[in-house]
């Protein structure tokens, strides 16, 4: 019993790391990360899964942001090269995670 639920747990805490992750790339960089309250009495299936669609529910929005955020760089290229301005600086000067290779883009709204 006691192995469930270490196991349970760990599921738990996997699942709110993943939460932490993927709302700290979605979210201001001044944005002050949140805590989110489990209470270790109540591990239950379906407290496991409202955090799991809670999860889920953000890595559909980092997905939408980043398409968005592609088909504006896409856009913004394309005028780039009918105005004959330097993509990469415009790029650089919206913001500079835009311009990064890595793919790593800033998805906050702002």
């Amino acid at each position: 019993m006691r192995k469930k639920k270490v196991e349970r747990w760990d599921q738990f805490v996997d699942v709110i790391e993943q939460i932490k992750k993927v709302a700290s790339k979605i979210r201001p960089a001044d944005f002050v990360p949140f805590r989110i309250p489990v209470d270790q009495s109540d591990l239950s299936l379906r407290k496991l899964e409202e955090l799991t669609k809670e999860l889920q529910s953000l890595q559909k929005e980092k997905s939408d942001r980043l398409k968005q955020v592609m088909e504006h760089l896409n856009t913004l290229h394309s005028l780039c090269e009918v105005l004959g301005v330097d993509f990469k600086q415009t790029v650089n000067e919206v913001h500079p995670s835009l311009g990064e290779a890595d793919g790593s883009k800033n998805l906050s709204k702002c």
